[in-house]
């Protein structure tokens, strides 16, 4: 897997015509330039990769504070009750007055550093799991691996910035390039895994042990 200081290389080749490490304010801005492209790529599609399981500890509480790389549910969080595992609905907060307090459903509060998953009608010391989209990590050093499943596009979405910063003319085909492996990614990631069915299975609940 690339790191961060393969892809500034990579794209220095290309930009200054030597395979080397930027420096000063050059390298500075380059690896904000190499973590915008992680976010955006995130941005336009759940990419599998920022897939993440959170099985909260059982408690009396009706909710949980979610973990601080949080974005997003991925799929209702199931609860295990009576050896089954039972969908909890994501509505909105404005949503609530048309649940009965027997329905099955949750909500987030909060804000994007702080949320809070509430659930309605929770068994107490429940299992809960919980499907998310994280927030990328970031490359923080540069020995920190690329988190995205194609380092080419980081690669060429750094060299696009960096020429539209420069107003240089080569700028539209390197980013109709970036978008392009963006495409092919996202394109990947919606495929069926090799070694799963030709479908998707999903239903309301979900025994265990059968």
């Amino acid at each position: 897997m690339a790191t961060l200081s393969d892809i500034l290389k990579s794209a220095n080749s290309y930009l200054d015509l030597e395979f080397a490490l930027p420096t000063g304010t050059e390298l500075t801005t380059r690896v904000d330039f190499a973590n915008q492209a992680v976010k955006d790529a995130c941005s336009a599609y759940r990419l599998r990769e920022f897939n993440q399981f959170y099985y909260p500890s059982t408690c009396t509480l009706a909710s949980y504070s979610m973990p601080d790389n949080f974005r997003e549910l991925i799929e209702a969080p199931a609860v295990l009750e009576n050896g089954t595992y039972v969908d909890y609905e994501q509505i909105r907060t404005e949503e609530i007055p048309t649940k009965g307090s027997s329905d099955n459903y949750c909500y987030l509060v909060g804000s994007p550093t702080d949320y809070t998953l509430v659930f309605n009608n929770l068994t107490a010391n429940a299992t809960v799991s919980v499907q998310y989209q994280r927030y990328p990590s970031g490359m923080a050093t540069l020995t920190d691996v690329c988190e995205l499943p194609d380092s080419e596009y980081v690669k060429q979405k750094l060299i696009s910035y960096v020429l539209q910063s420069r107003s240089d003319e080569r700028f539209p085909t390197v980013e109709a390039e970036a978008n392009n492996r963006l495409l092919n990614m996202i394109g990947r990631s919606m495929l069926q895994p090799t070694g799963g069915v030709k479908r998707i299975p999903r239903g309301q609940s979900y025994t265990i042990g059968k």
